[in-house]
């Protein structure tokens, strides 16, 4: 039986005890990627219920919560195992950053991105978006433009706002079913007041790894225009499809004095809730040592246990657990692009694959629907609580994004709820059968 086949009839199946019992009325129904006896079963229902679930916060009344990015899946079981162990200790007093932190990252970046990174290179950071905040501060003055290329994850720009810089955007080029940079549309808007760039690589929520060549022409140009590269790379561990995230600030000459790249852990181990977790590679030793200034200012410096033991957990183990958990996401999206592509009342959504992380870009533009009436049939019509393609800029209007982070009957079941909702929705489905 073919995966959609199977995955639409054991949602079918679970969707009356999904809506009366809660999440944990879907059974698992999909072959488990590991053995449940590894603690890898991606299938098992996760019941967030009192685990103070953001995520979970919205999806009242039988809802999906298909939205922000974590994931509802356990973590690696040696993460987990190392906490219990540092928990049983029972201490928990004022803690420093031990090299074993700093040596784990050293060798994850070697060892997942092929970036050789010196140790003196890195410095502990207090969550990806807080640092992104401190390197504004440190680099950039009120009234400063900063660039953002959207669509794209929207705090970039919201807290640039709220600390006093203009920015500035630079819409991505979709062509072809493809995002690309647009370089013409840099030298348009460049004047001297523009003092940074923030890069999404790889890129939310589009999805896309960015090639050498593209990373190394943006450093370049950059440089020659004296403009401080900010890169968040938190999904970089997501890697999908045999592809390799290359790192900004390795591309070449340029990007190592330009660039600054801001990664963690929190989203390929489903950290999100452990703030703190994160680090900052910095090569250029003058920005460096401003940067370390401005945490060490702030008292933002000291990073608590959990994130210690987490982050050195997940880095100094073979990703057994990682690769596992890659092909069962790329099994979901490829479970959505079926449905989507053969299905004829839903096929005229179309799923832009990621070439990373559990968050699809759905283009939905055909639906020809306003934004608003776009985010009520996902959220009220189907009860699927996705992410509002618009919120993230200019280029996200007929967009959504949607989480597949999560076992596959709950994606079987929203596809079907979706379905559903397109089918009925003032009898589009009369006028989109047959379409592409």
């Amino acid at each position: 039986m073919k995966r959609r086949t199977f995955l639409k009839s054991a949602a079918a199946a679970g969707a009356a005890s999904l809506l009366t019992s809660g999440l944990l009325g879907l059974t698992s129904a999909c072959t488990p990627k590991k053995a449940p006896a590894q603690g890898w079963n991606f299938d098992e229902i996760i019941d967030r219920t009192g685990t103070w679930s953001i995520k979970q916060r919205r999806a009242t009344d039988g809802k999906l919560a298909m939205w922000i990015a974590d994931m509802d899946f356990k973590t690696d079981p040696v993460v987990s195992q190392a906490l219990r162990e540092r928990l049983d200790r029972d201490v928990f007093g004022y803690t420093y950053g031990p090299d074993e932190f700093f040596d784990a990252i050293v060798g994850w970046e070697q060892k997942m991105h092929g970036f050789d990174v010196p140790r003196e290179w890195v410095e502990y950071a207090p969550g990806v978006i807080t640092s992104l905040c401190q390197a504004y501060l440190t680099f950039t003055e009120p009234g400063d433009k900063i660039i953002v290329q959207p669509p794209v994850y929207d705090p970039f720009k919201s807290y640039a706002q709220r600390l006093g810089r203009q920015v500035v955007d630079n819409p991505l080029i979709f062509k072809d079913g493809r995002y690309e940079m647009d370089f013409d549309g840099l030298d348009r808007l460049y004047d001297k007041r523009v003092k940074a760039l923030v890069l999404c690589n790889p890129h939310n929520p589009v999805g896309i790894i960015w090639p050498r060549e593209t990373l190394a022409r943006l450093a370049d140009w950059c440089a020659a225009h004296d403009v401080i590269v900010f890169s968040d790379g938190i999904h970089a561990d997501l890697a999908l499809y045999g592809k390799r995230h290359t790192p900004f600030c390795s591309v070449n000459e340029a990007a190592a004095r330009i660039g600054i790249e801001f990664c963690s852990p929190t989203k390929a181990f489903n950290l999100a809730g452990i703030t703190g977790t994160a680090y900052a590679v910095i090569p250029d030793p003058e920005k460096r040592q401003r940067f370390h200034d401005t945490l060490s200012n702030a008292k933002l410096r000291e990073a608590s246990i959990p994130t210690l033991v987490a982050t050195i957990a997940a880095y100094t183990h073979e990703p057994d657990w990682l690769e596992a958990l890659k092909r069962y996401i790329e099994g979901n999206i490829a479970y959505l692009e079926d449905c989507f592509q053969s299905d004829p009342a839903a096929r005229i959504i179309r799923v832009i694959r990621p070439e990373a992380s559990f968050l699809v870009w759905l283009d939905c533009r055909a639906l020809g629907l306003p934004q608003e009436k776009l985010m009520h049939l996902f959220n009220e019509e189907a009860g699927v609580v996705v992410n509002n393609g618009a919120s993230y800029g200019p280029g996200g209007e007929g967009f959504i994004r949607l989480n597949v982070g999560c076992p596959c009957t709950i994606v079987a079941e929203a596809f079907m709820r979706i379905e559903r909702a397109i089918s009925h929705h003032d009898g589009r489905v009369l006028r989109v059968t047959g379409s592409n």
